[in-house]
């Protein structure tokens, strides 16, 4: 099996080869292509001679990437806004040419790369919006910029845009099942929309071949952790030792509305939300809500954890911790990527929102049980 698997692993390969031709270019003006694999972040460089600049490689998939250039040479790592194109990776002859810079340059590859214009032209209104709207905030004087209705009326437009690209990113994602693009469009859309209404439906809609690919199998393990935690769903049940050693489990608290509220005595953004939330628990506790407070503090740091639970004044609901910093279970359970983090769940244990911060907690209890 093993002679057999190996030429099928060659096979896979995307051999990809870049040529490239900006105006008549010469040194110190140098090229860069960067890319991420399965190991990580990838950076290679290339001499620049009348204008052109070639790039040979090989990736498992079909994969995006950024093409540089340093019209004045230098290290593009130091670069604010470098000249730049995004193309994708794949198997076969990418050329690109341009009179004068990438951000003008016309791409000729592959399949992927032809769906990639196809994208970009289809959000081409979008961003010329959007740069509009970045033009006027610019131009603003300092005196609007202090200005909360001018800025407000800003990020309303700037979040209309950003509905009117979710919708053309959606349609796109129907229209085009098969391509990898698509399945890059899908991937920020994961952590911010409904899971059972938004993304399962267009993930399940996409070809077999893409939801196999490597890309596709991460975001199908990303989706069922997601599921887990998505709105309606039962929060994960656990038990920790409170500051006492005894056992609380988070089920022993149904009957009410709880915050299950993830901190740790050495998060600083913890320790600033916590007057936050002993405001709304002052403001709720008599109406059916209680915090569940629970901490990775580090082995070793009980006492830190005691002093902190009691020196912002958190000391009437629950607290429990492992001890064990990062390697406690729950992080895996909640899929935390950092802390503060929080769930607020109804008195079936189910979810109902989360992260909420600042007057957004105080408003969501509001409406639930004023």
């Amino acid at each position: 099996m093993a002679i057999v698997a190996l030429p099928m692993m060659t096979l896979a390969q995307e051999d990809f080869t870049i040529t490239a031709k900006v105006g008549k270019l010469n040194a110190p003006a140098k090229a860069y292509l960067s890319y991420r694999t399965a190991t990580g972040a990838e950076l290679d460089s290339a001499d620049v001679m009348d204008g052109a600049f070639k790039f040979h490689g090989s990736v498992t998939e079909p994969s995006q990437a950024l093409v540089l250039l340093a019209h004045e040479g230098g290290d593009i790592r130091q670069m604010e806004d470098p000249d730049r194109v995004a193309i994708y990776l794949e198997r076969g002859a990418i050329k690109i040419t341009a009179a004068d810079s990438l951000v003008n340059a016309s791409i000729d590859g592959g399949a992927i790369n032809k769906d990639f214009a196809t994208y970009q032209k289809w959000l081409d209104p979008i961003q010329t919006k959007m740069g509009g709207l970045m033009a006027r905030y610019t131009a603003s004087s300092d005196e609007q910029k202090q200005d909360p209705v001018f800025m407000q009326g800003l990020q309303a437009e700037a979040m209309a845009l950003q509905e009117e690209q979710k919708a053309i990113d959606f349609k796109y994602i129907k229209d085009y099942p098969a391509s990898v693009v698509s399945l890059d469009v899908l991937g920020p859309y994961v952590e911010s929309e409904s899971v059972a209404e938004v993304i399962e439906p267009a993930f399940n809609g996409l070809s077999a071949a893409l939801k196999n690919s490597e890309k596709g199998k991460a975001i199908s393990e990303q989706l069922a952790i997601i599921k887990r935690l998505d709105i309606g769903a039962v929060a994960p049940e656990f038990s920790q030792p409170d500051t006492a050693g005894n056992p609380i489990a988070l089920s022993s608290l149904r009957g009410k509305y709880v915050l299950i509220d993830f901190w740790a005595s050495w998060c600083k953004p913890c320790r600033q939300e916590n007057p936050n939330v002993v405001a709304a628990y002052r403001a709720f506790k008599d109406k059916n809500f209680t915090v569940f407070g629970v901490s990775l503090d580090r082995p070793g740091e009980k006492e830190d954890w005691i002093k902190a639970i009691h020196a912002d004044g958190l000391q009437d609901w629950p607290h429990v911790s492992e001890l064990k910093w990062w390697q406690t279970d729950v992080v895996q359970q909640y899929a935390l990527q950092g802390i503060p983090a929080n769930f607020l769940l109804d008195p079936e244990g189910r979810i109902i929102a989360k992260n909420l911060r600042g007057e957004d907690l105080h408003n969501k209890l509001a409406e639930l049980l004023d």
